[in-house]
């Protein structure tokens, strides 16, 4: 009886506001969805790596190279010969793995091929530290054999369809590997991928100087993680003090990095991009800010309707209902409210979440949604009271400002716009952001290349000479070149970086990244990088394949060296090398960072990339060309200009996202200001009757109804432009090379704004202005 008491006072109470509810219930849902989309996207990025059971026992050993002058490089490697020192040495250590930092195999299998397959080399102890769930095989036995593999539950079924996989053979190389074992795919939310598993010809044995591109891992049984740390720190200082005491008081040693925390730290060397704090929080305030529109929206409209319900209130005063009871009415109509459009929002949430899952690059899933939709219905309930409570308290007092819209209530709407405005700025810069590192100048020619990644098997290689012919016979083909790892600009290459540590030109120590990718003497030319400085490579001097080299500006700055042409690099005989030249400094990779220093070696192996420039038309004719030479591998390209421009994909993504937010933030608002302007106008069609019977004009009549609204766009503008100005500022510094925060991004945002303010509520004001003077006098 309770139940249909308040329901059918619901239906009631939205029959005399059918407008307002609706907007309210629009307003809410919407603000919801979005609120329930970035919970999950922000519970997914801070739970990386939490899913194994022990993940807080989980650490990895990362390394930091300090030179004499105290200048730091940190790496995501470590050393596996010292892990196995520290296992022997540490009984705190509970078990320790060294996995392969990256893998891309080609899998042959009843006669087809499967290519960049993400396997990795590991220890058997992986089973031991991770947490991976056995679907068959026995764990115990996983990886100890050599020539065995473990395979991913999709990769399986991608290679076996309905065959049994265990005993069967994959060919990888030369070698057979026995499937042994398969377990079921990795979630999305996990730092270490792979889809396969081989085993690591590290035995726990070694030097120490014979380090390998491994990620080292523990599980420790001691709480104590600082006590470790600092004896790890020690260990490692004494175990490396005769390998680095030739240089001359540089110092090397280990950390412990907790394993939850590695998704979030991109500073170090050898490691993957992967989260962004920074992004994190910030589409976790915005997803606030825009639930907290849509709670502005809904306590303006209620404190509009106070007015209209003034009679109501006070016949309850009368027959003596009791404070308490109408602030209760009140409230319990907000949190019915707020139910109704919790259900709502999950229900759209479930509907757009493979839209979610692409513009947040996310795998989530309907139960998902559900499991976290239901818990946020008490956080809702708690919003809807905490936004029903000023209008609930405004019940009590006698009257009411005509137009049932105090200080208060412009002082939300102001800050409702400041809000908006700040995100369409923000919106503005990502965009003029993401455009200037598009179309910047990157000191190349990177339009018409075409980088053919050749197979690395050295009986398939027909040898340069071969290709070079082949290829420079098509006549579409205006120039190609040849090049090693590192040499496909753009490409993150981290493990063809080195650290330099040494002395500059004024006997300062210095210690530096340097990328060492090796060239042919036509990939300068071909690409248009300028020399600025001494000459090419040349292949008929034989010198420049031994020891000569070509540095970047960035290397010769760190160096101290006005003209680098002569200087000698490294102390052995057999280790120097002359520089020749010195080329302009050009992006090789995200302008996201500084320039770093290169050195260019003359290719003297067989080469990674063949590289052509010519019309992208003709593709097919270079294909063909390929396909006659290697017919049993596939033919991996990329087109250098679109390579270059996928660097950005994630501010795209991000541009996307805030596009959206934007849109919605706005729209909200324009719902709102759309609904209170309709209480403003009513309030006030006397007074427009009175003016239009006194000879006002129509015009007249629209400015003085826009008139308050428009000064509440104006201080919105003018509290935002320092707000938005600091935390974009801010923003920027995450680029080493960035637009300028120009006036404009803020003059727009603030005229758009205003723009979208006036078209909402002009059309209701031309309404009210047109109407017969007769018909407003008339009204009550």
């Amino acid at each position: 009886m309770i139940l249909k008491n308040l329901f059918n006072k619901f239906l009631r109470t939205i029959k005399k506001n059918k407008l307002d509810f609706f907007i309210n219930l629009i307003g809410l849902s919407v603000a919801m969805v979005v609120f329930i989309f970035v919970t999950l996207y922000v519970k997914d990025e801070v739970s990386f790596d939490s899913y194994h059971p022990d993940s807080d026992r989980i650490f990895r050993i990362t390394t930091s190279l300090t030179s004499p002058a105290g200048q730091t490089t940190d790496m995501a490697l470590a050393n596996p010969p010292f892990s196995q020192i520290l296992k022997n040495r540490c009984p705190e250590i509970e078990e320790i793995v060294c996995v392969e930092t990256e893998g891309g195999y080609s899998f042959t299998y009843d006669g087809n091929k499967y290519d960049n397959i993400n396997a990795r080399k590991a220890t058997p102890s992986i089973f031991q530290v991770f947490s991976y769930p056995v679907i068959s095989g026995n764990p115990s036995a996983f990886l100890k054999s050599p020539n065995t593999i473990i395979l991913t539950e999709s990769l399986s079924k991608n290679i076996f369809r309905k065959e049994s996989p265990l005993g069967q053979e994959i060919e990888i190389g030369e070698q057979n590997y026995e499937v042994t074992g398969i377990i079921e795919d990795l979630p999305t939310n996990t730092d270490l991928q792979f889809t396969a598993l081989l085993p690591s010809e590290f035995d726990g044995t070694g030097e120490l100087a014979d380090w390998g591109d491994y990620y080292v891992y523990m599980k420790i049984n001691s709480p104590d993680v600082s006590t470790l740390n600092k004896k790890i720190e020690d260990i490692s200082s004494l175990e490396y003090k005769e390998l680095l005491g030739q240089l001359g008081g540089y110092k090397l040693v280990h950390h412990l990095q907790p394993l939850e925390s590695i998704h979030f730290e991109n500073s170090l060397l050898a490691d993957t991009p992967k989260g962004n704090k920074t992004t994190v929080y910030i589409f976790s305030v915005v997803a606030f800010l825009i639930l907290l529109i849509a709670g502005i929206n809904y306590n303006n409209l209620t404190l509009a309707q106070l007015e209209k319900r003034q009679n109501e209130f006070s016949i309850k005063k009368i027959i003596g209902c009791g404070k308490r009871r109408i602030i209760f009415d009140v409230i319990q109509s907000s949190i019915i409210n707020i139910v109704l459009a919790t259900l709502i929002s999950i229900i759209l949430a479930t509907y757009l979440h493979q839209h979610f899952n692409y513009l947040f690059n996310k795998n989530l899933n309907v139960i998902s949604i559900l499991r976290i939709g239901l818990p946020l219905l008490g956080f809702f309930i708690l919003f809807g009271i905490l936004i029903g409570i000023y209008p609930a308290l405004k019940t009590l007092k006698t009257s009411y400002k005509k137009s049932g819209f105090g200080f208060f209530g412009k002082t939300l709407v102001t800050f409702q716009y400041t809000i908006t405005i700040i995100m369409i700025a923000g919106l503005f810069l990502i965009w003029s952001q993401v455009r200037f590192m598009k179309n910047a100048d990157l000191g190349f020619n990177k339009e018409q290349v075409i980088a053919i990644s050749i197979p690395d098997d050295p009986d398939k290689f027909p040898g340069k000479e071969v290709l070079f012919h082949s290829f420079s016979s098509i006549p579409e083909i205006k120039s190609l070149s040849f090049g090693g790892g590192g040499t496909n600009l753009g490409n993150s290459d981290n493990w063809m970086k080195a650290i330099i540590a040494g002395k500059d030109n004024n006997e300062n120590e210095v210690q530096f990244i340097l990328n060492q990718p090796s060239i042919d003497e036509n990939y300068i030319d071909l690409l248009g990088i300028e020399i600025i400085k001494g000459r090419n490579f040349s292949s008929e001097r034989s010198v420049d394949l031994e020891r000569s080299v070509i540095i970047n500006e960035a290397y010769a700055g760190i160096m101290g060296w006005d003209n680098p042409i002569g200087e000698i690099l490294g102390e052995e005989e057999n280790e120097k090398q002359e520089i020749i030249g010195v080329v302009k400094d050009f992006h090789f990779a995200a302008l996201n960072n500084p320039i770093e220093p290169l050195k260019f070696l003359m290719l003297n192996d067989q080469p990674s990339y063949l590289f052509i420039k010519t019309d992208p038309k003709n593709l097919e004719t270079v294909q063909k060309q390929w396909e006659s030479i290697y017919s049993e591998d596939p033919f991996e390209y990329q087109f250098m200009d679109k390579h270059m421009a996928s660097l950005y994909e994630k501010e795209e993504k991000e541009m996307s996202i805030s596009t959206w937010l934007t849109i919605i933030a706005t729209l909200i608002s324009c719902l709102g200001i759309y609904g209170l302007s309709s209480h403003f106008i009513i309030n006030r069609t006397k007074e427009i009757g009175v003016r239009k019977v006194n000879g006002a004009k129509a015009s007249e009549v629209i400015v003085l109804l826009n008139r308050g609204f428009i000064q509440w766009v104006v201080i919105a503008f003018v509290i935002a432009t320092p707000v938005s100005y600091f935390a974009l500022s801010h923003w920027l510094k995450n680029f080493a090379y960035k637009t300028n925060l120009s006036s404009w991004i803020f003059i727009i945002a603030g005229l758009l704004a205003l723009v979208i303010a006036m078209i909402t509520v002009s059309w209701q004001s031309w309404r009210a202005a047109s109407k017969n003077p007769v018909e407003a006098l008339r009204y009550e």
